[in-house]
């Protein structure tokens, strides 16, 4: 193609968005792209401008939703709003969380499960209309109960979409974009390093590593939280090294360490490959002695690791964007106690990396 390579500051430029934004559309496949074997994102200056040719039609990935919904489907809802484009989702039980919610967060959509005609709730729905900065509200009301029922007792001055719901809201990403700018999201393949890669890897890779790549904590600046974090399971486990790792298709990058001075490794070095697939603590003691592990350049040759612990590091969807892990030259074992310290601290650095993901949405 007889066009200038361009790089993804230089497109957000063309464009006229924030690098993020920029990132966000060619992540998810709207500006077609490759990587460099520096693992730097480029294209190619035509595909862009043909993005910018399409105008209004483009729409960036950004949104913020909050829903509230009886606590019993929260996890089908966030099932259902993970294979959109949007950038947040916050899934509450509550009308008065709802509105505090609203009052500092300002999100871009709320949808209401209605199961029951007591939960209709017209009233908090009209004050919602009345406070100025939420006049860009989109409401939605997704229930079971027949559209027109609820649509008379919304009456006409609310003016509120209506999807019907059919048992869960599992099925409902199709139905979401029908009646909203979402999309579902086009998930690029899974990378060829990762087609024979020597590491198990899970059967949503690509969405996770899509997760990785919305959240911007790749080689994002270090925060005191997550270094308290590492530091905490450090002395409390009494171990040598431990590390807030993400995982990327071929890294393994540490946002977080103590006692290595390693900033990353290839990702085929990372004991936490296996941690992403499970839920809770993973211990592999004795590493020279598995199989899995026996030849892994950190075990076989200096630092001559022996002991791992991890837990995974989750984002608001509940994907594992990478772990919290201990790791130690000799063989040992963390015993009860040990393992709840490590999964609290590992479920706290998921509240901390959540918060930050958010924070820097609403920031764009």
């Amino acid at each position: 193609m007889n066009s200038p390579i361009i790089t993804t500051a230089q497109a957000a430029k063309i464009l006229g968005v924030s690098a993020r934004t920029a990132q966000l559309w060619i992540e998810s496949g709207v500006i077609p792209s490759w990587k460099t074997p520096g693992g730097h994102r480029r294209m190619y200056e035509t595909d862009v401008l043909a993005t910018l040719a399409q105008g209004n039609d483009i729409k960036s990935p950004g949104w913020e939703v909050l829903v509230l919904a009886p606590a019993r489907h929260h996890a089908s809802w966030t099932n259902a709003f993970a294979t959109l484009n949007v950038a947040g989702l916050t899934c509450l039980d509550n009308p008065v969380a709802a509105a505090v919610t609203l009052g500092t967060t300002v999100p871009d959509m709320l949808v209401v499960h209605v199961e029951t005609p007591d939960d209709v709730q017209p009233g908090f729905l009209a004050s919602l209309r009345e406070v100025p900065v939420l006049s860009r509200l989109q409401i939605v009301i997704a229930t079971s109960l027949p559209a027109a029922q609820v649509e008379a007792m919304l009456g006409p001055g609310l003016h509120c979409k209506v999807i019907q719901l059919h048992g869960t809201p599992d099925g409902l990403p199709q139905e979401l974009a029908k009646h909203s700018t979402f999309k579902p999201v086009t998930l690029a393949p899974l990378p060829p390093i990762l087609l024979d890669a020597p590491f198990p890897v899970g059967a949503n890779e690509p969405r996770r590593l899509a997760a990785v790549h919305r959240s911007g904590l790749l080689y994002s600046a270090q925060e005191e939280t997550l270094d308290n974090i590492a530091q905490l399971a450090a002395l409390s486990l009494s171990m040598p090294v431990a590390l807030v790792s993400i995982i990327s298709e071929d890294k393994q990058w540490f946002k977080a360490k103590v006692g290595l001075d390693l900033t990353e490794t290839p990702r085929h070095w990372a004991f936490c490959n296996h941690t992403l697939l499970q839920t809770g603590v993973q211990e592999f003691s004795e590493l020279d002695n598995d199989p899995r592990f026996a030849d892994n350049p950190a075990v076989a040759d200096a630092p001559h690791f022996r002991y791992y612990a991890g837990a995974p590091i989750t984002d608001d969807w509940g994907f594992a964007l990478g772990s919290l892990c201990v790791i130690d030259t000799k063989p040992r074992q963390l015993g009860d106690s040990g393992r709840q310290i490590l999964d609290r601290l590992a479920r706290q650095a998921s509240r901390e990396v959540s918060r930050a993901i958010r924070s820097a949405g609403r920031r764009k």
